[in-house]
């Protein structure tokens, strides 16, 4: 649907631009020898609006063919991913061709970056932190090609049972199964030594996609389950169709755990309503999910998808509403460098950036 709504745009751009095209032909034929000059300012305003959308930018010999990861189908990620490729080929079309990838998530796309497969991606805080350090075993170690793009949302902890479970705090997790999304992603290594920090015992972890892991817990197979997510979340508000579901909070002390532990983690309320069986406000904490990308794509052509995103923050909010935050300000929540192209963009529109986020490739 927001495909279609942007190819819609597009198209009536383009037809207003022929009419107008159209008349000012038919006037210059008219004066003997016009059609000729009637397609020299023609193709002169092309030239003049490519110029205003690419800000003088030198455009390659064809669009340039870049992936974008995502996630699975039917997430977050995954609906995001592929609105954000639409936007920037609608709106750059001689400069990209930007498909967007099913993928595993943040650990995929961090690591296709790093070895690159892959031009853009979607990834999480915790992902970040742990590429940049290189210590998770998913990593093999720092990556030190990926650069953060923009800043898209935050996520907030979601942690839910079925009521029926009688399941109403994190201790409650002592000797149940519990979802922890996929094995190997951050969530599931933070969240595991979190736990053991924490005093929290369950009998097992079980790790499987936040889909399968919602109709795992409607069969009694998972007792509850964490995901991060920007509420609602499709795969929960399904199971809320046919099951009364208990959302769990944190309460202000194991807050503070987890954001001593982890800096990417925020103390948050996920608003009362996100949910149906949110009847009340619910104590969390959260982290963002972030547009990155490879430090081997050139500074100008970063620079350019940076500065057409967040100038075309409208059409992100038609992709998912969550995508409000997706501003300048917000890049300063990265936990590894920015690409050179999104530093110059954001001193550019008088963003102080820190010290520890300009890449050692960036030049003044």
């Amino acid at each position: 649907m927001k495909k279609n709504w942007l190819a819609l745009i597009l198209a009536g751009a383009m037809a207003f631009s022929m009419t107008a095209c159209g008349g000012s032909s038919g006037t210059a034929a008219t004066a003997g020898g016009g059609d000729t000059a009637a397609k020299e300012e023609s193709a002169a305003a092309a030239d003049q609006g490519d110029q205003a959308v690419g800000e003088g930018i030198e455009k390659p010999s064809s669009p340039l063919r870049y992936s974008l990861g995502t996630s699975s189908s039917g997430g977050n990620f995954y609906l995001v991913g592929g609105g954000i490729a639409t936007i920037l080929n609608n709106s750059l079309p001689d400069y990209f061709v930007i498909t967007s990838e099913e993928t595993g998530g943040s650990t995929a796309n961090l690591t296709m970056i790093q070895n690159g497969e892959m031009e853009v991606g979607i990834a999480m805080t915790s992902s970040l932190a742990e590429a940049k350090e290189g210590t998770a075993e998913w990593t093999g170690g720092p990556m030190d090609k990926v650069r953060g793009m923009v800043a898209l949302y935050p996520s907030y902890m979601t942690m839910y049972a079925l009521s029926s479970s009688g399941i109403k705090n994190i201790s409650d997790f002592n000797g149940k199964i519990v979802g922890l999304g996929s094995k190997g992603a951050a969530m599931d290594s933070v969240l595991r030594t979190a736990f053991d920090k924490m005093g929290v015992k369950p009998a097992s972890i079980y790790n499987d996609g936040h889909g399968a892991t919602a109709s795992a817990v409607a069969d009694g197979q998972v007792d509850a389950a964490v995901l991060f997510s920007f509420p609602p979340f499709a795969a929960i508000s399904e199971l809320e169709a046919t099951q009364e579901l208990t959302f769990i909070g944190l309460t202000p002390e194991e807050q503070k755990q987890l954001t001593d532990m982890y800096p990417f983690y925020t103390a948050a309320t996920m608003p009362a309503g996100s949910y149906k069986g949110a009847t009340e406000d619910v104590p969390t904490v959260t982290e963002w999910n972030m547009l990155v990308c490879s430090s081997e794509v050139p500074e100008d052509y970063i620079y350019l998808m940076t500065k057409t995103l967040l100038e075309n923050n409208p059409q992100l909010m038609e992709i998912h509403k969550s995508l409000e935050y997706c501003t300048a300000e917000n890049i300063l929540n990265y936990n590894v460098p920015l690409h050179a192209g999104t530093v110059r963009y954001l001193q550019e529109v008088g963003v102080n950036v820190p010290d520890e986020l300009i890449p050692p490739e960036y030049q003044k």
